[in-house]
């Protein structure tokens, strides 16, 4: 067993999540487990920039937005589609969180159906209703969807008036089905499916084996992630922690047990040159909320003061993170003033004025990708 410290861990997830300043780093390690986007059209595509320096191009259809892990928006590669839906096929729902699920998965085994066959029959009414309809909204599929299927899966929802699909249920539905979300341009935060293309689309049958598939997904997450644990595992991807260890033992036989500062852990032989010898981390960035860095992590070790970790994970609308030389320092939100973006950030401590400087260039890219004219830093 190795031994590395917290500094080390962090010096790793800097350099593998291509976050050296300037741009053109290669975002594999991440786009492999995806890039949350929520709202819908915020953060993915700016946390994608802020690592290759350019900006999206909307006609390129090497990444796509589906709902994959907990049934999340996430940025991925579209040619990763395959696997990815054969990895995250639930047949049992009560593997599931009840956070995500609620009582829905235990109700639908009750009345003698299994969350695997109503997630395949969800799915299969959307690709039909997408070659009728191609680019539903989410309401215009549901409410084409819904009829269509076992009525078990569609309980009364009193917040919309009307049984439908139940949510977690349909949005891993359609991933199953092979749909990829587009944002509309007109209207922020509103999308559309679209039927993803031939090269990428699962087959109602997939062919990649789901064990396979599992465990490749379990090695992706633990090379964005760095040393890990099984709950940490189970956490990400939304499943109870008996549900995380089966994941995780798909992988198990070839983790090395690593110690973080007397902390048991495990991470891939062959990534621990990498975990032992990644260059200190220099440089102020400005990251959204939802990157990686945050959603992919082992929340006490990233950041061990419980009042920051209050700052940057909040029950409702996160704010971007400031990393300083590696390290979160402190918080960030956006808000327009004409035609301006004013980066409002929120230092845990003091930031020298060359600091402040260094992070003009994420807030100017900040700017642009927003469509604002200019950018604006203020310092609380």
């Amino acid at each position: 067993m190795i031994s590395v410290t917290r500094a080390q861990v962090v010096a790793y997830r800097f350099a593998a999540h291509g976050l050296a300043p300037g741009g053109g780093a290669d975002p594999g390690t991440v786009l492999a487990t995806g890039l949350q986007d929520y709202p819908p059209g915020r953060s993915a595509g700016l946390a994608l920039r802020l690592r290759t320096g350019a900006p999206p191009d909307s006609s390129a259809a090497s990444t796509v937005l589906v709902h994959s892990v907990r049934g999340a928006l996430h940025l991925h590669r579209a040619a990763d589609l395959p696997r990815l839906a054969a990895a995250l096929r639930v047949e049992d729902g009560h593997d599931l969180l009840r956070q995500s699920i609620g009582e829905f998965a235990a109700e639908l085994a009750d009345d003698g159906l299994s969350f695997g066959t109503a997630l395949d029959e969800v799915a299969a009414a959307m690709r039909a209703e997408i070659a009728e309809q191609p680019a539903p909204t989410k309401g215009e599929l549901s409410a084409a969807v819904s009829p269509r299927v076992d009525p078990r899966t569609t309980p009364w929802c009193s917040g919309c008036g009307a049984a439908h699909v139940q949510d977690q249920l349909f949005r891993m539905a359609t991933l199953q089905a092979g749909l990829v979300v587009r944002l509309d341009p007109g209207a922020p935060g509103r999308f559309r499916y679209h039927a993803a293309g031939p090269a990428s689309a699962p087959a109602p049958d997939p062919d990649p084996d789901p064990g396979s598939a599992r465990a490749d997904l379990v090695r992706a997450f633990l090379a964005a992630f760095g040393p890990a644990k099984p709950a940490h595992l189970a956490a990400w991807l939304g499943l109870v922690p008996a549900a995380g260890r089966r994941w995780w033992d798909r992988a198990a036989g070839g983790l090395e047990r690593v110690e973080v500062d007397g902390g048991r852990f495990w991470f891939h032989p062959d990534r621990l040159a990498a975990l032992q010898d990644s260059p200190a981390p220099a440089g102020v960035r400005l990251l959204p909320p939802h990157d990686p860095v945050t959603e992919l992590a082992d929340r006490p070790l990233l950041l061990p003061d419980p009042a920051h970790r209050r700052a940057v994970w909040r029950p409702a609308a996160n704010p971007g993170v400031v990393l300083v030389d590696g390290e979160i320092a402190g918080v960030w939100r956006q808000r327009r003033e004409r035609a301006e973006a004013v980066v409002q950030v929120e230092p845990f401590a003091p930031l020298p004025v060359p600091r402040r400087e260094a992070a003009a260039a994420d807030a100017a890219v900040i700017a642009e990708h927003t469509g604002a004219s200019g950018s604006r830093l203020v310092f609380a």
